[in-house]
């Protein structure tokens, strides 16, 4: 999937996630949600993809299960600390958004499990591919449909704040 697609998608996800689990404060759903969607899905992408014969494509650096679960979770440590720190938002909606980065690491795992490069697993001591689906990562319809699911699922979130 492409990037912008990840971004909206998870945005959407985590702050439906962060309405239903208490968060009233709309500045702070969707502030933390924006940020960790972006810096997650572009970190996951900028360091989890390689140029090897010309070709860019995706490594077991940051796209499997474990590693993308690691890196959403030390994002969302950082962001948590620094407004827990710096903003008086409590332990409970820190620990809410830090719960958050695995969430986004592993919904940048289903959308890239779809397309025909999918994500890496271990078998028998190897990375090896997997794939849910094999549409391509530009596929305009299916990048679409996750774009407006995230938006739905963002204006959902609303609703319930």
């Amino acid at each position: 999937m492409q990037l912008r697609t990840h971004v909206v998608f998870s945005i959407g996800l985590t702050t439906l996630i962060e309405s239903t689990l208490g968060i009233s404060n709309i500045i702070l759903i969707l502030g933390s949600s924006l940020v960790l969607s972006y810096l997650i899905n572009f970190l996951i992408d900028a360091l989890g993809h390689e140029e090897k014969n010309g070709f860019i494509r995706r490594s077991p650096r940051t796209h499997t299960m474990g590693r993308s679960f690691t890196l959403g979770l030390i994002i969302s440590l950082l962001v948590a600390l620094f407004l827990y720190y710096m903003t008086p938002i409590g332990s409970y909606k820190a620990l809410i958004i830090v719960l958050m980065g695995p969430v986004i690491g592993w919904s940048h795992m289903l959308l890239d499990a779809l397309t025909e490069n999918g994500i890496y697993v271990k078998r028998r001591g190897r990375w090896v591919r997997f794939a849910l689906a094999h549409f391509k990562y530009n596929n305009i319809a299916l990048n679409w449909l996750f774009i407006i699911i995230g938006i739905i699922m963002l204006i959902r979130s609303l609703i319930i704040y």
